[in-house]
């Protein structure tokens, strides 16, 4: 150790030898210390943004985006919010702050898809290249001929639809749309369209979804510093670092990850005191992430006691993990919250469940972080997006154009059947993998519109799946439990209802077990 430091002194110091022995007692409890960084609602994480006459990138945080588009609020009501809901009034922004979220979602498909081989301008071009230009939709007036448009679907009359881009709008005919991309097609949704001017009104042919863009490439595009939200990773080195501390520790990330906990349930109370009975006299402890809803039905509020029953289910949790004194003082827990657990309505993101409910468990557990819906983790180099949105259902209600048409129109019989026989080989339910094929070539956990699910417009970033992270921990009990890797490079799993079979699942983000390359190792288990 003196020899590799940089002091010219051959003199063993106090500092040095707490130094040595620091290292000498390092265990996996320090490892996941280090390794692990939360950021939730309450962090003020900063938001990536791309500058489209610029063509540049850059990390702005919430905060000073407020005060330079000069917002004005309420510190009265803000004072209010925060004490009681745990919310403040940046929290509720302009006009202004959704046209910003809607072309700040347009921007980041569209500066993707111009370095895509099939889009990238060329300087010199031949006939041999096959590629496609993408006309703005003010292009369209006093053209002919069929034309590729990228543009965000907007009902502007009841029924009626629109594609929409920072230039203009244009009225859609989808009467004879098909649908060349898997996913759902729903308003708000940015897609790529071919189709030709027909009397004033865009005759669309062919509708799909923007191309994929792998998380490697997309960061080596925005860079190592507008790409790391926590700040975690300053250069190239640190991030090689932590790599290798990965690759050393790897076995040491233990995640048990469990949804829809209904703590009013004695069943459950019971099957969680099983579950904390195997896990407490692991080596190394397992990070506990639960998702809500934490109860199958809350008391009415104008019950009497009615806050201190709900308080009361927390508190019970505190009670059965104190009796495991390990896991009180040393495990780790975090609490998501669900669409219906105390707070402020069903708008995303969600912040956490008020201090007033979770006082007792706080009071108990040592290490207990009740973080917004959704927030993001940290571990290593890794990044980990946890939410708790029924996400399926949403898109399957919404969808405006379904999956199942491009299977309608293949005339060949055979080619119907042999789709039909390959999702059944795949094993998991095809709806999951156009609903997951949605969320990361549309770069959002839940692109549907606000009137089915509400978003705080300053915060729509804490949705984003641009760049893509490595794993998504979706609590989502409107599908079945599941483990898809997209894209070779991003992990989705949903652990499903624990109160319907109490399953879960064991999850650890690197397996270096596979020999190949590192992939993340998935357990299904039941209590």
């Amino acid at each position: 150790r003196l020899m590799n430091s940089n002091s010219t002194s051959l003199v063993v110091s106090l500092d040095l030898m707490e130094a040595v022995v620091a290292d000498m007692s390092r265990d996996g409890r320090d490892v996941m210390e280090e390794a692990m960084q939360l950021l939730d609602l309450s962090s003020e994480p900063p938001k990536l943004q791309f500058d489209l006459m610029n063509r540049r990138f850059s990390l702005v945080s919430p905060q000073k985006d407020n005060q330079n588009r000069g917002s004005e609020r309420d510190q009265g009501n803000q004072s209010r919010s925060s004490s009681l809901l745990d919310i403040n009034s940046n929290y509720f922004g302009s006009s202004d702050d959704k046209v910003n979220m809607l072309m700040q979602r347009y921007a980041l498909i569209h500066q993707r898809l111009m370095r895509n081989e099939h889009f990238k301008p060329r300087l010199v071009q031949s006939d041999s290249d096959n590629v496609r230009k993408i006309t703005p939709i003010e292009g369209l007036l006093g053209s002919s001929g069929d034309k590729i448009l990228l543009g965000i679907i907007v009902q502007v009359e009841e029924g009626q639809y629109y594609l929409e881009d920072p230039t203009a709008q244009i009225h859609m005919d989808l009467s004879m749309a098909e649908l060349v991309s898997d996913g759902y097609m729903t308003e708000h949704s940015i897609c790529l369209v071919e189709g030709a001017m027909v009397d004033g009104v865009l005759a669309v042919k062919k509708i799909g979804h923007p191309i994929y863009e792998s998380r490697s490439d997309a960061i080596a595009a925005i860079g190592l510093q507008n790409s790391d939200i926590f700040g975690a990773i300053p250069t190239i080195t640190e991030l090689a670092r932590l790599k290798d501390e990965e690759e050393k520790n790897w076995s040491e990330g233990l995640f048990v990850i469990l949804s829809d906990v209904h703590l009013d349930d004695s069943i459950v109370l019971e099957k969680l005191e099983l579950l904390f009975q195997g896990y407490h006299e692991f080596e190394v402890l397992p990070v506990f992430i639960f998702m809500g809803d934490f109860a199958s039905r809350y008391p009415s509020a104008v019950i009497d006691n009615a806050n201190t029953t709900t308080a009361g289910y927390f508190d019970e949790l505190g009670t059965i993990i104190c009796k495991y004194p390990r896991l009180a003082e040393e495990g780790r827990f975090i609490l998501v919250p669900g669409q219906n657990d105390p707070g402020v309505g069903s708008v995303l993101p969600r912040p956490k469940i008020p201090d007033f409910f979770t006082h007792g468990l706080r009071s108990k557990v040592r290490h207990v972080h009740m973080t917004s819906n959704p927030c993001r983790l940290r571990y290593f180099s890794k990044e980990i997006l946890i939410g708790r949105v029924d996400v399926l259902t949403k898109l399957r209600r919404n969808s405006i154009l379904s999956p199942d048409i491009s299977l309608k129109m293949d005339k060949d019989s055979h080619v119907i059947e042999e789709k039909k026989r390959d999702a059944e080989k795949e094993g998991t339910n095809p709806h999951v993998k156009h609903a997951i094929k949605t969320m990361m070539d549309q770069g959002h956990l839940c692109p549907v519109p606000s009137s089915s699910l509400p978003i705080y417009w300053n915060y729509d970033h804490l949705l984003r799946l641009y760049p893509p992270p490595s794993a998504v921990i979706l609590g989502d009990k409107s599908a079945e439990r599941y483990f898809e890797t997209y894209g070779d490079d991003c992990d989705f799993l949903n652990p499903g209802p624990f109160y319907a079979d109490h399953g879960f699942l064991f999850f650890r983000p690197v397996d270096l077990e596979t020999k190949s390359k590192m992939k993340s190792d998935v357990e299904f288990s039941f209590v």
